[in-house]
């Protein structure tokens, strides 16, 4: 049977650059971290304690503390139809941080990864990024324990955000 359930409203956050398209993309990938999921399965595999799991998704993610899980580029697709869309979808997240959410409240699988968007503003503009803020989308939970994991997620994001985009942004939050 399907509940529909009451949600809070969430947050966006939108960041707009002097970058051209490709560039920010560029620039973001090299902001965050990338998942190395076959290492991640091996260990997985091999039965290898939670400590050397941790250690090792810390230095896949390094200094922002997040990696990207995949990136799907659907401006390519979207372009098949006539003018050409630059946008891409990245799921972002950090698996530690993850598990601590979903050992508060399963649901939370449903935010975390969360999506960012990088996509190419009007002709003359350069390109921006956009989420949801992590905290935002957690608080819909109604679980007070989440609110510091989620304060966390929004400073990470904010700031690998910010150094790709460096200090020559705008940045817009609006409410959902």
């Amino acid at each position: 049977m399907i509940h529909p359930d009451e949600t809070a409203a969430h947050q966006k956050t939108t960041v707009e650059t002097q970058f051209v398209y490709e560039d920010l993309c560029s620039r973001f990938e090299a902001a965050i971290g990338r998942l190395d999921a076959p290492a991640i399965r091996r260990m997985e595999a091999t039965g290898a304690p939670w400590r050397e799991i941790k250690a090792t998704i810390c230095a896949m993610a390094g200094e922002s503390g997040l990696m990207q899980f995949a990136v799907f580029d659907q401006g390519a697709v979207a372009s098949l139809a006539g003018s050409q869309i630059c946008c891409r979808l990245y799921l972002v997240g950090n698996p530690v941080i993850a598990s601590r959410i979903v050992r508060i409240d399963a649901r939370g699988a449903l935010y975390v990864p969360f999506r960012v968007t990088v996509y190419a503003s009007p002709p003359g503009a350069g390109a921006t990024i956009a989420f949801d803020r992590p905290s935002s989308l957690l608080a819909g939970l109604s679980q007070p324990e989440l609110d510091e994991i989620g304060a966390l997620l929004d400073q990470e994001i904010d700031n690998a955000v910010l150094r790709a985009a460096t200090l020559d942004v705008s940045v817009h939050e609006t409410g959902g």
